[in-house]
């Protein structure tokens, strides 16, 4: 079974922060619009204070890339160092915004509205938390008993052709 909930929630927090990441790299290299559309305003006014906005967000994407990955490995070790390192990422976006909300500048100009993402971090840990615990490992033996079990429905059903020539007629008269 896949952790839909999870991936999706890593996955916006992954894009939000490799986004903010480059974005605050393109500041400092002089970049103010790509492609003919303007760039979100610095999150720092100094450069040493970007450059550590955008150490810490693209830290951040790459810890919750490696934890994807990780999830939808093969090996149940490989998934659960994946669930780890997916709290431990919900972890820093966490205290990321805590600290946005009580310190101020450079991180409360990376989450403009620290309302919604007290919101985003607790559906988040929702959705961790919620796959953490319906998640099973796929089972061969399950997925054998499951064709089983359609393939001994599918024999219990009449055939069409060999049903009662009163109800063929009621069916053929409905088509």
């Amino acid at each position: 079974m896949t952790r839909v909930a999870t991936s999706f929630a890593l996955s916006l927090w992954l894009g939000f922060h490799a986004v903010t990441g480059l974005s605050e790299l393109a500041h400092l290299a002089g970049i103010d619009a790509i492609g003919g559309h303007a760039l979100e305003p610095a999150a720092a006014g100094t450069p040493v204070a970007s450059l550590f906005v955008a150490g810490l967000t693209l830290g951040t994407a790459g810890l919750l890339a490696v934890a994807l990955r990780s999830l939808h490995g093969g090996t149940d070790r490989l998934r659960r160092q994946g669930e780890r390192l997916s709290f431990a990422g919900i972890g820093i976006c966490s205290a990321m915004v805590v600290a946005a909300a009580l310190f101020g500048p450079p991180l409360a100009h990376v989450f403009d509205r620290v309302d919604l993402a007290f919101w985003s971090l607790f559906l988040s840990i929702v959705a961790l938390v919620f796959d953490h615990a319906v998640f099973s490992a796929d089972d061969r033996d399950d997925e054998l008993a499951f064709r089983k079990a359609l393939a001994a429905i599918e024999r219990s059903v009449p055939d069409p052709a060999q049903r009662h020539p009163a109800t063929r007629r009621a069916d053929e008269d409905r088509r």
